[in-house]
């Protein structure tokens, strides 16, 4: 919650990302709030009104897992509506050309996003498509994998491209950037 609410502040594509590890962070837990708040909530170093928002913030999360049924894979409602409105301002800003340095950072990946759209056609758009790849990559480094220079090459382009949107985005949301 407390790391959550900083990054949606600070950086609306790490905010996502974020929320992506804590639903698996849940699921490894089975959904279980004694365990997240044994492993999770206890290790907070805070005051106990604190602990209880955090816990309350798990517990809620939990409640809208299992109601939209996504204990298994999957991604809560309204973190799919955002990476939608995060791509509605992407396609804004290609539009518009409002921002020429950010079209030319989205040009620098656009042969990358087709690339993954071909290998995950399920993705709703092209934030769903970077913020999925960096996600996987996370997950990679943390198993450890070996991962080839043309992966992280591509990586290192879409998270630049991403960090530019998200720096935009935040503009966007404190009034500093209009269309």
């Amino acid at each position: 919650m407390l790391v959550a609410k900083q990054k949606r502040k600070e950086n609306i594509v790490e905010y996502i990302l974020y929320l992506y590890q804590v639903e698996d962070l849940i699921r490894a837990f089975k959904l279980d709030m004694e365990l997240i708040e044994e492993r999770l909530v206890a290790s907070y170093k805070t005051d106990d009104k604190t602990k209880v928002a955090i816990t309350d913030w798990y517990a809620n999360l939990v409640l809208m897992m299992e109601k939209e049924q996504i204990q298994e894979k999957g991604h809560l409602q309204f973190i799919t509506n955002l990476v939608a409105e995060v791509n509605d301002f992407h396609q804004k800003l290609m539009e518009t050309s409002k921002d020429g340095m950010y079209v030319q950072s989205f040009k620098t990946v656009s042969g990358l996003i087709t690339e993954l759209k071909e290998k995950n056609p399920d993705a709703k758009n092209d934030i769903d498509l970077g913020i999925t790849a960096i996600y996987g990559f996370l997950i990679l480094k943390m198993q450890k994998a070996d991962i080839s220079i043309d992966t992280l090459e591509a990586i290192k382009r879409i998270s630049k491209w991403l960090g530019d949107l998200s720096k935009l985005y935040r503009d966007f949301e404190s009034g500093d950037f209009a269309f």
